[in-house]
């Protein structure tokens, strides 16, 4: 017997229904965009293009390829192990001082705020205002007992000329001196800006517990400021390993004492610039990216930079 059945109806795709968090989400993705889209453009043009042209460069010559010839010229440099020297006992120096005093200073103006707060931000700032070769002029004269308002205390010391006071290892101290007063006053504001935007109710928790001013700034100001110090601490190493410009002028005011590859990278502009050699310029370029970048990932792997509370909770 044959039987009859109804015929299904067709199915019907299941579509899910948009939800106030999808129309949410949607200009939240499109200001993401905005706002990574300008960033990413800059840095395949300026950041990961040459880099990658200088890989290039450094592995081919006239068209052919070198191997790693101008890699081990580089490495076995004598004028290399000098100038690695020289910016390692200076990275050591001025980074210590430099995170020190910004982070006193800049705790301490959080710690007692007043109306002087603000002058003296503006004083810690001052000496920022002039970087690079204006900065590296001005302590030229500031050696120089001939021009410098510090001459009855250079003349004490012994220095009759900026070339007595660039002398031997004195152009790490002047160096150090110069880069801690060029960068210290710009990392402070940055700092007390971060300070100045710490939930307030920890920070009453603290004192209602009877936390000392130590210990509220090492136990709870510290730890939620540390995003902040990474940040200071990378981009410091980052100009410091590739100092260039305050040697340079400097050597100007004391011929003779400062090598014109005292740094690493005066050693690659001499490649490019003297010896014409832009392989090796770009394979030492290459080789100061890379200790750089490594500097970065252990700095920010070892402060968790990154961590946010849900990931903290995991």
């Amino acid at each position: 017997m044959k039987t009859l059945t109804t015929p299904r109806p067709p199915a019907v795709a299941a579509t899910r229904p948009v939800t106030s968090s999808d129309r949410r989400r949607s200009p939240r993705t499109a200001a993401v965009w905005i706002l990574v889209g300008p960033y990413t453009v800059f840095l395949v043009l300026f950041g990961l293009a040459p880099a990658g042209y200088a890989l290039w460069t450094s592995f081919v010559d006239n068209g052919s390829f070198s191997g790693g010839r101008d890699w081990a010229a580089v490495f076995h440099d004598y004028r290399l192990g000098d100038a690695a020297a020289h910016v390692s006992t200076y990275l050591l120096l001025w980074l210590p001082i430099l995170l020190l005093t910004v982070l006193s200073l800049a705790f301490t103006l959080h710690a007692r705020p007043g109306r002087t707060t603000s002058a003296l931000q503006l004083v810690y700032y001052l000496p920022g205002a002039v970087t690079g070769s204006a900065a590296a002029l001005l302590w030229l004269f500031m050696v120089s007992p001939d021009s410098s308002p510090f001459a009855p205390l250079l003349k004490l010391m012994d220095v009759k000329s900026a070339t007595d006071a660039l002398s031997g290892g004195s152009v790490i101290a002047v160096l150090t001196v110069m880069g801690v007063a060029v960068h210290a006053g710009g990392w402070i504001v940055v700092l007390y800006g971060a300070l100045n935007a710490l939930p307030k109710d920890v920070l009453e928790a603290a004192q209602v517990d009877g936390a000392s001013a130590w210990r509220t700034m090492w136990h709870v100001k510290l730890p939620m400021v540390r995003t902040y110090v990474a940040f200071v601490l990378i981009s410091s190493f980052a100009s410091g390993s590739q100092v260039f410009v305050e040697p340079t002028v400097l050597s100007t005011g004391a011929p003779g004492q400062i090598s014109p590859t005292w740094s690493v990278n005066q050693l690659a502009y001499t490649y490019a610039t003297q010896d014409g050699d832009f392989g090796k310029a770009a394979a030492l370029s290459l080789a100061m990216l890379a200790v750089g970048v490594l500097a970065a990932w252990i700095v920010i792997t070892r402060t968790r930079m990154y961590a946010t509370d849900s990931s903290d909770s995991r």
